[in-house]
């Protein structure tokens, strides 16, 4: 059974660390396959390649614009999140999927070109740059992280948020990328309740799993109190550099 963990909008540093305990977790144990969804707060996060010299604005354009900064421990360059955009982090076991680092990463992208299209929206891949692009505009952000053979982070789709924050960085260390999102493309908004089940039909579909919703306090409760199988053995350790894929 994968759990299914809507966090709902929350601050980057928190959500992130709910992560980290998750993922914790599970390279300790036994503990089930999570797939978080969540909207962060506006912020702009510098990856551990990246440069502050990609964010164009300075800190009192930015304090007023309500951006906070964080660097993280990532790879890739600057990116931003904020509120109208779907972040979603599947935290597998490479060894459970069947995959490697790369496929697993296509698999992704082929994920937001499934349920772009199921709203009518012609995207693709674009050799050199990870990510799902609309034409020439990217559209959603596709990068992993692996610890010891366990993926965390995953894709950020842009739904309907204000793309306006983009102007005040060179995305992804790239000046004058183009972004788009879903509202842009459709002229419309959708309700993400709907995009969000729609996913998770395709999610269920593409690496074959049964999926159980949990609401935040039922899940940091059953993480709290959970405790490993000691006569199941822990998932081997298949990748132990610590290798990482931007988000970007």
């Amino acid at each position: 059974m994968t759990y299914w963990l809507d966090l709902g909008s929350m601050a980057y540093a928190p959500s992130f660390a709910i992560q980290e305990q998750i993922l914790h977790a599970r390279m300790n144990g036994q503990f089930p396959t999570t797939i978080i969804l969540q909207e962060n707060l506006p912020v702009f996060t510098v990856g551990r390649s990246g440069s502050r010299a990609n964010i164009l604005s300075s800190d009192e354009e930015l304090q007023r614009h309500g951006i906070e900064v964080l660097e993280v421990d990532r790879g890739g360059d600057v990116t931003y999140h904020g509120p109208g955009q779907l972040i979603v982090s599947p935290l597998f076991y490479l060894g459970d999927i069947g995959l490697n680092a790369n496929q697993y990463l296509h698999n992704l992208e082929d994920v937001l070109i499934d349920l772009l299209a199921w709203y009518g929206i012609h995207a693709g891949k674009k050799e050199g740059y990870p990510g799902v692009w609309r034409q020439n505009a990217k559209i959603a952000a596709v990068g992993i992280a692996v610890r010891h053979g366990f993926v965390f982070h995953g894709f950020s789709l842009n739904v309907d948020l204000d793309l306006t924050p983009f102007q005040l960085i060179n995305p992804c260390g790239v000046s004058r990328m183009p972004v788009t999102s879903i509202k842009e493309v459709l002229g419309r908004e959708l309700p993400l309740a709907d995009l969000k089940a729609q996913l998770r039909v395709i999610m269920e579909e593409r690496f074959a799993l049964k999926t159980r919703e949990f609401s935040l306090p039922d899940f940091l409760v059953r993480l709290k109190t959970w405790k490993p199988d000691l006569n199941e053995k822990k998932n081997p350790d298949r990748e132990t550099s610590g290798n990482r894929c931007p988000i970007n």
